[in-house]
């Protein structure tokens, strides 16, 4: 990960659909001054601003949520990954809606407009937290562990009931080269049966086989970009989140472990290690 902080040369526009809302959604990402990574909702009275920060996460139904007072920021977890992999730790991400579009489905496009608009490296040193001790969640099947490291490196362990799919892992160590190459391009995805329980929800409304692999019995919609994309896919998902515990634009060296987990189990990890006190800040 970048050991300065960054912010970007120039603004950055997309437009694209929410995946849970449906609206057609622009992000602006524009240069900061302040350290952290601010939401702004330009489309509600007085433009109420958000933070990303894990003590404002408010739910965590197939996407992290964020809330501040009636304000809310959905779908934040691609975004937030490219942000804090790549160390654009200096962003005001302004948005027309409320949700992060979710473009292709991974965070490939995100990085791309991130390199295409350069970044501004500042003179300050990110700062760096390590744990000071294992910090493990579990609930049934599904776990999350971190344990002290020396560098980040995360290890994700996936299963579900597709012959073409059953148990697969993937295990690396995550640099901003790693993430946009390795990571990054993995898309979400969605299996035949979870359909009709998720649009009787109002969740998907803005669900297409442009943003999401649709995981039928017979195949994957469209071809893999990794034979293992779905455990890479919950990689970023799980930096998306855990970037949410560095609003000081942090960077951590820890060995994460997630085990069929998904955005309730981060948060619940990260709400161990907070009550553990587990996270020490070393460096500036």
């Amino acid at each position: 990960m970048n050991p300065f902080f960054a912010t970007l040369q120039r603004e950055i526009e997309i437009s694209g659909v929410g995946l849970h809302c449906g609206q057609q959604i622009t992000a602006r990402l524009l240069p900061s001054d302040e350290v952290g990574i601010v939401f702004e909702r330009t489309d509600l009275p007085g433009t109420p601003r958000i933070a990303a920060d894990w003590r404002l996460v408010d739910s965590t139904t197939h996407a992290a949520l964020l809330r501040a007072g009636d304000a809310t920021v959905s779908t934040t977890e691609h975004l937030l990954a490219a942000l804090w992999c790549n160390g654009v730790m200096h962003c005001r991400v302004a948005l027309d809606g409320p949700e992060v579009p979710i473009l292709d489905g991974s965070a490939l496009d995100w990085c791309d407009a991130i390199a295409s608009a350069g970044m501004r490296v500042l003179n300050s040193p990110r700062p760096v937290y390590k744990l000071k001790r294992p910090i493990w969640w579990s609930n049934g099947d599904i776990a999350v562990l971190g344990v002290p490291h020396h560098e980040l490196r995360v290890s994700v362990a996936t299963e579900f009931p597709r012959d073409y799919l059953g148990r697969q892992s993937f295990d690396v160590v995550v640099d901003a080269e790693v993430f946009n190459r390795e990571i990054a391009p993995a898309r979400t995805f969605c299996l035949e049966e979870w359909l009709q329980p998720l649009q009787s929800a109002g969740l998907i409304r803005g669900g297409s086989l442009d943003n999401a692999l649709l995981l039928s019995e017979s195949g994957p919609s469209s071809p893999w970009r990794f034979a293992d994309e779905i455990p890479r896919h919950k990689a970023l998902d799980l930096l998306g989140d855990i970037a949410l515990l560095f609003p000081d634009g942090g960077r951590l060296q820890a060995h994460l472990v997630a085990i069929r987990a998904g955005h309730g189990p981060h948060r619940a990890w990260m709400e161990e290690a907070a009550r553990n006190d587990a996270l020490v800040r070393v460096s500036q």
